[in-house]
C-alpha cells in the first residue's frame, strides 16, 4: 500500500515555517550574546593586563632611576672627599719637600719649623677627612641637609690656617676682613667645602707674592661673602664655561697646578642648596672675585 504525502495547508506551513525562523533566530541571538560575552571578558582581561605591564615598567623605571641616584651620589661623595683632601696633601708634601731640601743644605734652624708645619697639616687633614666622612654619611639619611647656626668669623679663621701653608710656598698674602660675630644659616660641611675650593682656586691663580682676601657684607636676610685675588684673571670666554654641570673645565694654575675643574661646581651645587646664588667678576690680568650669599642667621 502505498503512503500519501501528507501536505499542509498553506497557513499551517507558513506557521511552521515561521517557527522554525524564529527559532533559528532565537539560537543566532543566543550565540551572539555568548560571544559578545566571551569577547568582553577577554577584553577586560587584556586591560588588566595592560594596566600590571605599565605598573610593572613603571615600578621597573623608578628602581632604576633610584640605583642611578645611588650611584651617581655615591661617586660625587668619592669626588667630592678625593678633592678636597687634595690641597692638604700637598701641602704636607710640600712641607717634606722643604723638609728634605733644609737637611740636604744642613740647615738644621728651620727643619723643627717645617716639621711643625707638616705636622699641623697632617693633624688638620685627618679632621679634614673625618668631617667629610661624617657628611658624607649624612646624605645617605633622610636629613641630608643640616642648616645650623655658624659663625662665619670662627669659621674663615680655620679654614685660613688649615690652608695656609700653600699661601706660604707661593708667598701669597691670605687674610679676612670678616667681623666677629656675623652668622649665617647653613650646611657646615657644606660652607667649609665652598671655603676650601674658592681659596684654593684663588691661590692657584695668583701669582707669587700676590694677595687673596676674604670678606664678608650683611645684607639682610643673607650675607653675601666674597673671595678676591689679585691674580691673573679670568676671560670671558673661560668665566661662561665654569659653573656648566655637563663638563668640567679647568685652567692650569701660575705655578702649573693641575685640577680637574670640579671645585666650582660643587661650590655652586652647595650654594643652590642653600637657595643661594654664587657668581664671578674677573678681567684678565686685574684678578677674579668669587661672591655668594648664604642665608642671615636670625
Amino acid at each position: 500500500m502505498k503512503l500519501k504525502h501528507l501536505t499542509y495547508p498553506d497557513h499551517l506551513n507558513s506557521d511552521v515555517n515561521k517557527k522554525g525562523i524564529m527559532k533559528s533566530s532565537v539560537l543566532s541571538e543566543d550565540n551572539n550574546d555568548i560571544f559578545d560575552a566571551t569577547e568582553k571578558k577577554n577584553i577586560s582581561i587584556m586591560k588588566e593586563m595592560e594596566k600590571t605591564n605599565a605598573i610593572l615598567e613603571d615600578l621597573l623605571e623608578e628602581s632604576t632611576k633610584k640605583m642611578n641616584e645611588v650611584i651617581a651620589t655615591n661617586t660625587k661623595f668619592m669626588t667630592i672627599i678625593a678633592h678636597d683632601l687634595r690641597s692638604p696633601f700637598c701641602s704636607i708634601l710640600g712641607a717634606l719637600d722643604l723638609l728634605k731640601e733644609k737637611l740636604e743644605e744642613s740647615n738644621i734652624k728651620d727643619v723643627d719649623g717645617y716639621i711643625n708645619i707638616a705636622s699641623d697639616s697632617a693633624n688638620k687633614t685627618l679632621g679634614l677627612l673625618e668631617g667629610l666622612l661624617e657628611w658624607s654619611f649624612s646624605q645617605n639619611e633622610e636629613k641630608s641637609f643640616t642648616p645650623v647656626k655658624i659663625n662665619l668669623h670662627e669659621l674663615i679663621t680655620g679654614e685660613i690656617e688649615s690652608i695656609n701653608l700653600s699661601s706660604i710656598q707661593k708667598n701669597i698674602k691670605l687674610h679676612h676682613t670678616i667681623v666677629p660675630n656675623l652668622y649665617v644659616t647653613a650646611d657646615l660641611q657644606m660652607v667649609k667645602t665652598i671655603f676650601r675650593n674658592l681659596i684654593s682656586n684663588a691661590i692657584k691663580y695668583t701669582n707669587n707674592g700676590g694677595e687673596i682676601t676674604i670678606s664678608a657684607i650683611e645684607i639682610k636676610p643673607y650675607v653675601e661673602i666674597s673671595v678676591k685675588d689679585n691674580g691673573i684673571g679670568i676671560s670671558k670666554e673661560d668665566q661662561a664655561e665654569l659653573f656648566k654641570i655637563d663638563k668640567f673645565h679647568s685652567i692650569a694654575g701660575t705655578n702649573n697646578e693641575k685640577g680637574a675643574g670640579l671645585g666650582l661646581l660643587i661650590c655652586k651645587e652647595f650654594v643652590e642648596m642653600h637657595g643661594e646664588k654664587i657668581w664671578i667678576n674677573s678681567e684678565l690680568g686685574m684678578g677674579s672675585e668669587f661672591k655668594f650669599t648664604l642665608p642671615h642667621y636670625i
